[in-house]
This record gives structure tokens, sequence and C-alpha cells, in this order.
């Protein structure tokens, strides 16, 4: 049976994931960041909603005059274990220069919560179950149940039919789906035909100092138009724990968008790409994200857990068009990528994920808005930072692409090789060491491409090759290796 509707589980799910994943060794070296000077204050730089066009491939505009990169990059090298082929695109924004800005993580206010809600859920109230109305049949009405018993028949017959005893997959007491159907029909007396429903107040707290996370925690249903989207606002930004978003889901599609869609499920989508991406601009400019543009597009697929499979099989329930959006400062795009930069190199250190905001939409419409850690930018010089010509970060590449990986992977005998396609230079939140309470925008190179590890024991290679996979990023200011999960 699907688990669809426990949409907050997936959400502290991807959080505590994060955190797991970045607990894990990082690919960084050793050279140290030089941040660049913070001086006088001045207003902030966000420009109005735009698409990536304002960027081009290296070849005019004074950025691209100081750097003065290539066309494309073109390179082949590497060593025993790594090895590199780079045809790449070099993409160069359009602008006069980078300049210093100051960056603090905030929490949600209720005029975020007011400006999302109105354009996507046009302002509809808030509920939830009532479950004191409800509290006999566990909150299920009399329909959802019967739907989960047959279900467990179903599965319960498959299981007898091929020989074998009808025990519920990860029940450890023998639990069986006679038991389990028996549960759900003693629930199915007292249940509703109708689900009973109540009011809550979409009201956005924020207590530094909360004992409970609940206090700082919005969540509910709104029904819009006969659709139901389940809203969840966590606002638990802490000392040790930096880590809140805003999502708003459509239930019919489910919550669990997540990176890559077949050629098949793209084929089945049935999405116009140009449709969604302008309805996506209009979204976003109409709930007041001015300063943020476009800076990365991709299909997603949406999935659910089959709790009858004993091997914990995922449906693809929905594909997706998703674009993520950025910071635009003084027309320069936070570049974005998939690392969320949630990774932790020790005990004491604290996560501060990058700002990120993601619409997603299906041939139905909207199905997804996520909104992660928003920032306070402050800039703190009009004076124009000096840019490494392109050549020294060639170089750097050229060098650091092979030991950082050849670090990374030394106590393995897989081999690695990149084939990086496309060079970008933007900007880049970047912190020091242990100050998970203000960074720095800093302009980087980042090398995007395919990743392939080929194991000795293993048939088929393992790929990574997502459009938006950085596998190097280099600080254009001083040429220093920057560690995207670590943010520094």
């Amino acid at each position: 049976m699907r688990r669809k509707n426990l949409l907050l589980l997936f959400a502290l799910a991807s959080a505590l994931s994060l955190l797991a994943t970045g607990c894990q060794n990082s690919a960084q070296t050793e050279e140290e960041i030089v941040l660049p000077k913070q001086e006088e204050e001045t207003g902030d730089g966000g420009e109005a909603l735009q698409t990536e066009g304002e960027e081009q491939a290296a070849g005019g505009g004074a950025i691209a005059d100081q750097v003065q990169a290539p066309e494309r990059f073109n390179w082949e090298g590497g060593s025993e274990q790594v090895s590199v082929k780079a045809d790449a695109l070099v993409v160069v924004p359009e602008g006069e220069g980078f300049q210093s800005y100051k960056v603090t993580g905030r929490v949600f206010n209720q005029e975020d919560y007011d400006r999302v809600s109105q354009v996507l859920l046009q302002g509809e109230a808030l509920w939830e179950r009532d479950m004191e109305a409800m509290g006999a049949s566990n909150g299920w009405t009399a329909g959802e149940i019967e739907e989960r018993i047959e279900l467990y028949r179903k599965k319960k017959a498959e299981l007898e039919a091929a020989g074998k005893k009808p025990l519920v997959p990860g029940y450890e007491k023998g639990e069986t789906y006679d038991d389990l159907i028996a549960e759900w029909e003693a629930f199915k007396e007292n249940a509703p035909e109708e689900v009973t429903v109540r009011e809550i107040p979409a009201e956005v707290t924020y207590i530094g100092d909360a004992q409970d996370r609940a206090e700082n925690y919005l969540t509910g249903w709104v029904t819009v138009d006969g659709e139901n989207y389940f809203v969840s606002l966590d606002n638990n930004f802490r000392d040790d724990w930096k880590y809140i978003f805003f999502s708003v889901y459509n239930d019919e599609e489910n919550s669990n968008f997540s990176f890559g869609a077949s050629e098949a499920d793209i084929q089945s989508a049935g999405i116009s790409v140009e449709e969604a991406r302008q309805k996506a601009m209009e979204d976003a400019a109409a709930m007041g994200f001015t300063d943020m543009a476009i800076d990365g597009e991709e299909y997603l697929t949406s999935f659910s857990f089959d709790e009858t499979s004993d091997s914990g099989e995922t449906v693809v329930d929905a594909v997706g068009y998703g674009f993520h959006f950025t910071r635009m400062l003084d027309g320069i795009p936070v570049t974005y990528t998939h690392e969320a930069g949630g990774t932790l190199e020790g005990k004491d250190d604290v996560p501060w994920v990058y700002e990120d905001l993601s619409l997603v939409y299906t041939k139905n419409g909207f199905a997804s808005f996520n909104w992660r850690n928003p920032y306070e930018v402050e800039k703190t010089s009009e004076e124009y930072v000096f840019l490494l010509p392109f050549s020294e970060i060639q170089n750097v590449f050229q060098e650091m692409i092979v030991k950082k990986y050849e670090d990374f992977f030394a106590e393995s005998d897989v081999k690695v090789e990149f084939e990086i396609d496309e060079v970008r230079l933007g900007y880049m939140r970047v912190r020091e060491k242990g100050n998970s309470e203000e960074a720095q925008m800093v302009p980087v190179w980042d090398f995007f491409g395919k990743q392939t590890l080929r194991y000795p024991d293993m048939g088929e290679p393992y790929i990574s090759d997502g459009h938006y996979e950085s596998w190097l990023t280099v600080n254009a200011l001083d040429g220093t290796i920057i560690d995207r999960g670590l943010g520094y």
C-alpha cells in the first residue's frame, strides 16, 4: 500500500538524511579560503525576476574582459586512477563586476506565509482532521479503511497463491495480514463516511529558545478548487540547527519529488516546459521573489513506498518539471547546484544549508513549492573585487580535480572518470570553518559534468550525470578550492 499523505514525515526524513549524508567523509583539500574584505555598509543588490538569459558564454562585458575566458574549455589529462576529459562551454555572467556581500540567516515570518498562501492557495483557510471527533477510527473514514483492507486482502491472496505464509513485511512478531485486516475492520465499525475537519490558525511563530520544536512548526491542509494541499512550515532556526523550510504540496501528486527522471518518465509526462517556465516566473513574481531568478530546471519524479513489498519498492506517482530559483546580486546569480550544503566535518559543527526556492509543475499544473533557509543579504562594498584570469583557474582545475579525487578514493581501487561539459562563474555563499552565523557571497568557478566510477568487482559502472553536479569549485578571487558540501 502506498504511504501517501505522510508529508510531514517525508520533510523530517529529508532533513535527517541531509545531515546523515553530510557526516560522511568530504572530498576536500586543505587549502584555506580567503574571503572578500568587508567595507562600509550599503543597500541590498536585488534585481528584478529574470531567467539566466542574462548570462552568456565568455565573449563580452566587463567581467568577461577581466577573466579573459575562452568560449570553450578543452583539456584531457589525469592519472592512473582519475581521468578527466573537458569539452565544456564557459559561461560568464554579464555585468560590471562582482561585489562584496554579507549573508546571515533569517526565520520565516507571517508576511512570507501570507504572500505564498495568496498566490498558491488563494488565501484559503488552513485545516486539519478533527482527531477528537474521529478518534474511534484513528482519523480515517470508512472508505479509506476499506481501501486499505482490500490491499491487505490482495497481498494475502498473492502470498498464499505462491505457497507462502501471509506474514506482514517489516513486522518483528510474526503478524499476518489476517491480524491487520481484523485490526482495521475494528476501526471501520465506528468510522465516519466523511472527514470531520477543524480550521486552525495560519499563524507563523518563532520562539528562539523553544523547548518543544512543535512551537515553531505549522502544518495543515488547504483545499483549493477541490484539490487538497499539504502545508508545512518549520521555523526551528537555532544555534545548533540551521535548517528550516516552508513547503506546499499537491496531495494528488505526492510530495517526494527527487532529482532524475527516466526517458520513459519524460516521454509520458505531457508537460509543456515553456508554459511551465512562464507559470513559474509569474508565480514567483506574484509571491514577491523579485530578487531571485531561475538558475536551474529539470525533470523530477515523485514516488511513494509500497509498504506491502518485502524489498521496499517505490512507485512513481508523478513526473514534474522543476525550477530552481537563486538570488540575483546586481544581475549575477548565485550558482545553483544539487549540493544542499549540509555536510558536517566534526561533531561540534552546525549545519547551515543553502538558501533554495523550487517550484514544480506537472501536466495538471502546480504540484510543489519548497523554500529553504532564506537569507538576509547586505552589500558591504561598492568596489568590484579582483578576479583571477581564467588561465590561472584552468591551471588550478587541472591539478586539483585529480588530487581531490585521488585523495578521496585513496583507500579504494575504483577508477574515476570525469567528463566536464560546462564551466560557470557565479556567486556562492561561503562561510569560515566553524562559523554558521554569517558568511560572504564569493565569486566561484564551478566545473559541471558526469562522473563515472568503475569498481573491479562491479559489472556496471556507477554514473552521476545530473546537469547540476559540480565536481570542483574554485574561488575566483584566489584560486583556492571550496567544498560545496561544507560551504568553505
